[in-house]
């Protein structure tokens, strides 16, 4: 009877020293948080044009683009709860799909609060990425609003003229 207490504590301890290791494993996996300066295109105050502001981002691991996201929500120039579902980049052709957070907040504004969002997301990541194209999708589909369907990819960067 003390032999089976002795090998049940002994497993025990066992059982939490393997634990302990795999909470340390895990905290080293964490990738690590870098600060990058970025533009990120942001609009006017009239909602007439997106202007280039050069900003510090905090990124962890590789995830840029989840940082320029986040930062675009913070500024608010996207709706709040926007993240990037999936990106990824295959040599200048972009393709971003956000999460319903975004579309949901776009359906809200009128035509000039959706093309100001979009030239946003368009402009800041066909620069950042020097792409020939961005294909934006939510939850893996196309985005459709009440003003348009953007079932084309983005191939133009809005900045250099006023938004029409």
């Amino acid at each position: 009877m003390m032999f089976r207490k002795i090998i049940a504590a002994m497993l025990c301890v066992c059982v939490l020293a393997l634990g302990a290791a795999g909470c340390a494993e895990q905290k080293e996996k964490e990738p690590p948080e870098k600060t990058e300066t970025v533009s990120l295109y942001l609009p006017d105050e009239q909602a007439e044009y997106v202007e280039e502001t050069k900003m510090e981002i905090k990124v962890k691991g590789d995830d840029i683009a989840g940082a320029m996201i986040a930062s675009l929500v913070e500024q608010g120039a996207l709706p709040e709860g926007t993240a990037v579902k999936q990106f990824s980049k295959e040599e200048d052709v972009l393709m971003l799909d956000l999460n319903q957070a975004f579309a949901d907040g776009l359906m809200e504004t009128g035509t000039a609060g959706e093309t100001m969002m979009l030239a946003s997301i368009v402009d800041t990541f066909l620069v950042h990425y020097g792409a020939a194209s961005l294909t934006l999708t939510v939850e893996g589909q196309t985005l459709e609003t009440g003003h348009a369907i953007y079932d084309e990819p983005f191939t133009q960067v809005f900045a250099a003229a006023p938004i029409q």
